[in-house]
């Protein structure tokens, strides 16, 4: 296999690592208290929020990937249903536990919950990418039908309405919920399936691309911090750190080019890259669900606070670190259970269609 194969199959794979590992991050500076109890102003303040600006592209990381990997493919239904087994899985295992550790931490709601992970909005994500799975063959075929001219402008004109223009627009007219949305994602597959169909021409060097990630991020902050948002202001600096924000949409493209051109990882470190990338997602059902989200992550972060600089964003980034290896390891367990049912249920099938002496 010839080195640039192998960077294009490790930059996907290190891009979807790092992506979930952004998300654990945010989540537990942000739900975990952490930014809540740092000092405003601060040293500590400004780089804690300097690493979430940072980490404020990963959902779109992850919509542009689904875009770039998934166009032209097929979208088999067999897919569909692993991915609501896994979420069900997730929903119900972890319901049961906390029932069985803490019976009176569960609400009706909670025990209906697992059966329905789609429509009761447990995983928001899972939930906007089961609708974008649906469209995805529509997707591909507008893209694939198009011109490369055409398909610019089409990629180009829904970044304007759904994201330009939710910043600049007083009134929330287009709006997509701050990204949480599955038109956002589907802006954000075909803008990635665009840039695998096109791919352009020339790109700066992936260290400018890097650069840019980081300017445009900590761009975002400076926007956030020190505009001044009012009721029926031209600009809403406010959700600069939002995923439409067109500074953190522009962060994610810079990341996502430059770590689709990198080059070749040594082989150990792209087998470990290859071996998390298809068990990440179970980091993320893991640490959202709302009783672990509730009861272990919420408020848990906020200690880290009274610390040196160096020490807390060491610890945050320590805390982040430990939860993406538990998620691994965890949907690992859970890939092995679900090889072995399919194993079982293949032996039944077979017994049953044998003929009988």
């Amino acid at each position: 296999m010839s080195p640039s194969t192998n960077a294009r199959l490790s930059g996907p794979d290190v891009l979807r690592n790092g992506s979930m590992l952004m998300v654990v991050l945010l989540h537990i500076s942000g739900v975990g208290g952490l930014l809540s109890a740092l000092p405003p102003g601060s040293l500590r303040w400004w780089a804690l929020w300097s690493l979430e600006a940072l980490c404020s592209c990963a959902v779109n990381c992850y919509g542009l990937l689904s875009g770039y990997l998934g166009v032209g493919r097929r979208h088999p239904l067999s897919r569909l249903s692993a991915l609501w087994l896994q979420a069900a899985f997730y929903s119900a295992a972890l319901t049961v536990l906390f029932g069985l550790l803490d019976p009176g931490s569960l609400r009706v709601r909670d025990m209906i919950a697992p059966f329905f992970p789609v429509l009761n909005g447990t995983y928001w994500y899972f939930s906007a990418y089961f609708a974008l799975f649906l469209l995805m063959p529509f997707l591909d075929s507008a893209l694939t039908a198009l011109s490369p001219a055409s398909a610019k402008r089409l990629v180009l004109a829904l970044i304007a309405v759904f994201s330009l223009a939710d910043f600049i627009s007083p009134e929330e007219i287009f709006s997509t919920r701050g990204g949480y949305s599955v038109a956002w994602l589907a802006v954000l597959y075909l803008l990635g399936g665009y840039l695998r169909l096109h791919p352009p021409a020339r790109l700066p060097q992936p260290w400018l691309l890097l650069a840019g990630y980081a300017a445009f991020s900590l761009l975002a902050l400076a926007g956030k911090t020190f505009g001044v948002s009012q009721p029926g202001a031209f600009f809403k600096w406010g959700i600069l750190l939002s995923y439409t924000s067109p500074l953190i949409l522009l962060a994610a493209l810079c990341l996502f080019l430059a770590l689709c051109r990198m080059p070749a990882l040594p082989a150990p470190i792209a087998r470990v890259m290859s071996f998390c990338a298809p068990l990440s997602f179970g980091v993320y059902l893991l640490h959202t669900h709302p009783l672990v989200w509730s009861h272990l992550l919420a408020g848990r972060t906020a200690f880290l606070a009274q610390f040196s600089t160096p020490l807390c964003l060491a610890g945050a980034l320590a805390i982040g670190l430990a939860i993406f290896i538990a998620g691994i390891g965890v949907d690992y367990v859970r890939s092995l259970i679900f090889r072995a049912g399919g194993r079982a249920i293949g032996r039944l099938r077979t017994g049953r269609g044998r003929p009988v002496n």
